[in-house]
């Protein structure tokens, strides 16, 4: 064979040599085109849709709570509000907020436009899995909301012993049942109020240790008299283990109104 043909078919071999590389780029660059993306980036968009179905499904079903009590005056359960011909229902108050801080938001309904009996204030939950809302509180409408689950509820009367101490009971949010937990009714016995109790029986002055005349009583029953005295010191021990370090929560309620309803759960 001549040098020349040599050459010829080298240059021959190196030209389909480059064609077939050029053949394998464009096949590589047409399947990375048509790639699948991946399941990584995939899942930031489903779950946003999840999400925005999920507060979509949740808004709904406060609405329907709020629009029973505007509309027919009437609460979940059924029980009628205390409302009447003549009374605006519009200033009682509302809110759609994360006051358990569990990540998700609770209706409160501070329905206190009523009779000292009607008054009360309701916190209603939503549980995505079941689509349905729930009550999870309620109390007289004196209330104090802490930013770690425990909400301070001040009984409607004081008609007992305590004096100017305000018996009150605490709840503490159960996250695994999904409810408000009573976990202390406290009430108190001042001294200067009376020296003996109903019963007849004198003030424990034994107990009393710091000399200030009030001695407390826990209980987890309404029925407080059954609780044993405690001093002032063991007292607020009790209570630092569950308020210590709290801070109490500025609810922002609106009242319940068409035009508030609407924008709130839009």
């Amino acid at each position: 064979m001549t040098a020349w043909k040599l050459k010829k078919g080298g240059k021959r071999i190196a030209s389909l040599m480059a064609i077939a590389i050029l053949m394998m780029s464009l096949t590589a660059c047409g399947a990375r085109e048509n790639e699948t993306p991946s399941k990584v980036e995939e899942t930031p968009i489903t779950e946003e849709i999840a999400n925005n179905d999920e507060r979509d499904e949740m808004m709904a079903a406060y609405k329907g709570i709020l629009d029973g009590i505007f509309y027919d005056h009437v609460f979940p359960d059924g029980q009628p509000c205390d409302w009447a011909e003549g009374i605006d229902i519009s200033e009682n108050k509302f809110a759609i907020y994360d006051v358990d801080s569990d990540g998700k938001d609770e209706l409160i309904i501070e329905y206190s436009n009523a009779s000292m009996a009607g008054m009360v204030e309701l916190v209603y939950d939503y549980n995505s899995d079941l689509k349905t809302s729930h009550e999870v509180f309620r109390e007289f409408p004196a209330l104090t909301y802490y930013d770690n689950g425990i909400i301070e509820a001040m009984w409607s009367h004081n008609q007992g012993l305590a004096g100017e101490f305000w018996p009150y009971t605490l709840y503490q949010y159960n996250l695994e049942q999904d409810f408000y937990e009573n976990v202390g009714i406290v009430d108190a016995w001042d001294k200067s109020l009376s020296e003996t109790n109903f019963s007849g029986e004198a003030f424990p002055s034994e107990v009393d240790a710091d000399g200030d005349g009030i001695v407390y009583y826990i209980s987890k029953r309404e029925d407080t008299e059954s609780a044993k005295p405690i001093d002032k010191a063991d007292y607020m021990k009790w209570r630092d283990s569950y308020l210590e370090g709290a801070s109490p929560i500025e609810i922002p309620f609106v009242n319940l109104t068409e035009e508030m309803i609407t924008e709130a759960t839009s």
